[in-house]
């Protein structure tokens, strides 16, 4: 398998409203953090099918990077790999955004996301390396609204205020690890 698999943890309730009952299919931003993983992993491996693939997920998702991230943005280069033609955005307009990091052993990777009250929030994390990381989700007072652990990487909750939130991705390997988080 090329990335690490995805799985959803319930979330914190500090303050946020369940949701309802989730499917057992992966959520759009879960579908795109693996696809970016996947398609990181087949550029190392050079399997160009892979990332045509994957590509094809990330831009059918309408994802692209998130506004006020300054990272290099991977998807350009990957495209130019492959020789196509990005589809045309499909569905929601906002879609999707997605980030890549990297977070030292032992360290965290940190940015702040504003979330609208009442809209479901979900975020997603996966690595190409399958190194352990800790997803965590801090409201404007700095308490835990979501943490998600090792196999368990993504995040999901209804914000009962619009505020900024503080995401954090913390390595507990022993090694850097490479990332990428998609938020909805």
């Amino acid at each position: 398998m090329l990335c690490a698999a995805l799985c959803t943890a319930p979330c914190a309730a500090a303050p946020a409203a369940p949701t309802a009952a989730q499917d057992d299919a992966p959520a759009l931003g879960e579908r795109v953090a693996l696809a970016l993983s996947s398609a990181q992993a087949a550029q190392a491996g050079a399997d160009a099918s892979a990332l045509a693939q994957a590509l094809g997920v990330i831009e059918r998702a309408g994802a692209r990077p998130l506004a006020e991230w300054q990272g290099q943005d991977p998807v350009p280069a990957w495209r130019a790999l492959v020789a196509t033609t990005p589809s045309p955005l499909r569905g929601s307009p906002l879609g999707p955004g997605y980030r890549s990091g990297k977070a030292a052993p032992g360290r965290s990777d940190s940015f702040e996301q504003v979330f609208l009250s009442g809209k479901k929030a979900s975020i997603a994390l996966s690595t190409p390396s399958n190194t352990p990381m800790t997803l965590q989700v801090l409201d404007a007072d700095r308490r835990p609204v979501c943490t998600a652990a090792d196999a368990r990487r993504g995040c999901r909750w209804i914000p009962l205020f619009t505020q900024r939130y503080v995401i954090e991705v913390r390595n507990g390997g022993d090694r850097v690890a490479e990332y990428f988080l998609v938020v909805e």
